[in-house]
């Protein structure tokens, strides 16, 4: 879903550096530092010598590859013998926040398993290096997601306070247990420093549109119990296969519990346990904040972290037995068999509808105007008209990331010209971002209307019919009859 917007303003960053400006009286590059960074920085390196959809498909290799491997990392951080178990994430990966384009959010979990890993691998490190590259990774993590920023913080400090009393327990020293807690909380606080002044500015600075929206906690309850982060398309239909893998890993988690509970040898702390700590926070934040608050979508975000700190903790407590692999092998069958029922119900027709929609690119000039219509039926289109220009520099009069105030890219509001539709600033049904103060007019160059187009005959959009057969011809309908593109007189 937002996929097309992240392409979309990566390129127009990409010739906003180049000196575009066209694109500049409509758009400047946000000033704050803002924690949306990631995603496009990797699609503007890529997309700078390389076609827009090659640079996505780096991206996605980079998130699917650095999620496995830095999750391995992690566990081998918090249990070694555990580490073939590693293999469990791959479900975890696909999840519903992936599948609608929440890049940087996901990212953030890769950062998150290698900045503690790194962290538990080297805190008796005396390497100064080993700050630099700490800085770095929580730098970054700032850069992703700010929620995921402030769960990172709290998991090395919880880290630090378990590794201070376990090392009171074996020599006795309170004076040297108090010195190696202070200083790496201390150290911990001083390479945190410029991701939490950050936070600051970005949290005074910028204005949220929440809403009262809210699950019941039967429903979220129900949500745990279907495993809701791993559903993208047909609820009903997924839910079959994704409770499954709850039942797994609360199977692997009573097993754990079961041996360790009848050996003497596992009656020592577990490191893994602190994860139990954060996920607890999680949970309960899961059932008392509202799904409308903040940036929206916090019961989908706090549902998805519920089941990563989970897997975490239930992966690094596990003890090693053959039955382990049987739940491994039906994990994989259950994960093949949901990527499959994606692909063939879904994914493919959204491919089609993509691929339409961008090669109509080609018929609409640089630099142009363009008003998107959406008609799709399919609440996952609503951006699908950035399509349009992921390889073009265009004006595309619907886009939400340059809205919001989040995202690198923003509507540059101080030369913002006054958009008209013939003579119109706006019409019935349609609204676009304008400036209707400006003494400067620019004409909307070409309307594309996309979706199910046998709507445009609906009531609503009889004005629209209208301002298009006053100054507009039709240029292109696409042979699937999804796209009709109309271009000015």
């Amino acid at each position: 879903m937002d996929g097309p917007a992240h392409l979309y303003n990566a390129n127009i960053l990409l010739h906003l550096l180049k000196g575009n400006n066209t694109l500049s009286e409509f758009y400047s590059i946000n000033g704050l530092f803002i924690p949306n960074w990631t995603s496009h920085l990797i699609l503007l390196f890529f997309h700078s010598f390389l076609p827009s959809w090659i640079a996505e498909k780096i991206l996605l290799i980079i998130y699917v590859s650095g999620m496995a491997l830095s999750f391995r990392y992690l566990i081998k951080a918090l249990k070694p013998d555990n580490e073939y178990l590693s293999i469990f994430i791959f479900p975890f990966i696909y999840s519903f926040l992936f599948h609608l384009g929440f890049y940087n959010f996901c990212l953030s979990f890769m950062l998150f398993f290698l900045t503690l890993g790194y962290w538990l691998h080297n805190y008796n490190s005396s390497n100064f290096y080993r700050h630099i590259i700490l800085f770095l990774l929580i730098t970054f993590t700032y850069f992703s997601n700010v929620l995921i920023f402030g769960l990172l913080g709290l998991t090395i400090g919880l880290y630090i306070l378990y590794f201070s009393f376990t090392k009171y327990l074996e020599d006795k020293n309170i004076v040297n247990t108090l010195q190696f807690c202070c200083k790496e909380l201390l150290l911990l606080f001083i390479v945190s420093l410029p991701a939490l002044i950050l936070l600051i500015l970005f949290y005074v600075k910028v204005k949220f549109f929440p809403s009262d929206e809210a699950y019941s906690v039967k429903e979220l309850i129900k949500w745990i119990n279907d495993a809701r982060p791993f559903i993208v398309y047909d609820y009903n239909g997924e839910e079959i296969i994704t409770e499954q893998f709850f039942h797994i890993l609360l199977l692997l988690l009573t097993l754990s519990f079961v041996v360790k509970t009848n050996n003497k040898t596992y009656h020592k702390p577990d490191n893994a346990d602190i994860i139990a700590i954060p996920l607890l926070l999680s949970t309960l934040l899961f059932f008392f904040i509202p799904n409308g608050s903040s940036a929206g979508m916090m019961s989908d975000r706090y549902c998805l972290i519920i089941y990563i700190l989970g897997l975490i903790w239930i992966i690094a407590r596990s003890v090693k037995l053959k039955f382990n692999n049987i739940l491994i092998l039906a994990l994989l069958i259950l994960h093949l068999g949901l990527l499959f029922k994606h692909l063939n119900g879904t994914i493919k027709k959204l491919d089609t509808n993509a691929v339409t929609i961008n090669k109509v690119n080609e018929l609409i000039l640089e630099n142009s105007i363009v008003l998107p219509v959406n008609l799709s039926d399919n609440w996952l289109e609503p951006h699908f008209s950035n399509y349009l220009g992921v390889d073009k520099p265009m004006i595309i009069l619907e886009n939400y990331e340059a809205s919001i105030g989040w995202f690198p890219i923003k509507w540059n509001s101080d030369k913002l010209p006054n958009v008209v539709l013939n003579d119109k600033n706006s019409i019935t049904g349609i609204q676009w971002m304008n400036n209707i103060n400006s003494t400067v007019k620019k004409p909307i160059n070409y309307i594309l209307l996309y979706g199910n187009l046998s709507r445009i005959d609906d009531p609503q959009w009889n004005e629209l019919k209208e301002q298009l057969s006053k100054g507009f011809k039709l240029k292109y309908k696409s042979e699937n009859n999804y796209v009709m593109l109309y271009e000015r007189l």
